[in-house]
């Protein structure tokens, strides 16, 4: 019996995989929450609708700032840290692999001096 493969599948993906199939485009992410659009023409003169334009520019910018202080707060608290965690846990993978390849090449060596000792004990006979 054939494996399931789509066992693993989440809904996610079966739609991923179906707009493939179909050979649609990706959609692409939103970047209206971004925007920061004028008063439509109606409301060109219109005072009101200049000050939430300007409110809702200034709350954006005021919510890139604060993005941007968050980033700037994780990465002089624990970036640095981080990045030498991974960097010292990087060493001890490569150390673990070097000894493991230190003892499978050990092996390799002594399994060809058996072969090579029990070839020559066997031709000495």
């Amino acid at each position: 019996m054939a494996p399931d493969y789509s066992a693993f599948e989440t809904d996610i993906m079966r739609n991923e995989f179906e707009r493939l199939a179909a050979r649609q485009p990706i959609e692409l992410l939103s970047m209206k929450r971004y925007e920061l659009p004028a008063p439509s023409s109606g409301q060109k003169n219109d005072i009101t609708a200049w000050q939430e334009c300007v409110n809702n520019s200034m709350a954006q910018l005021e919510h890139q700032a604060v993005r941007i202080e968050n980033l700037e707060l994780i990465m002089s608290q624990h970036g640095c840290n981080a990045w030498k965690v991974y960097n010292e846990n990087l060493v001890h993978m490569i150390e673990h692999a070097q000894k493991e390849l230190q003892k499978l090449r050990k092996h390799i060596q002594d399994l060809n001096w058996q072969r090579k000792n029990m070839q020559l004990t066997a031709g000495s006979k």
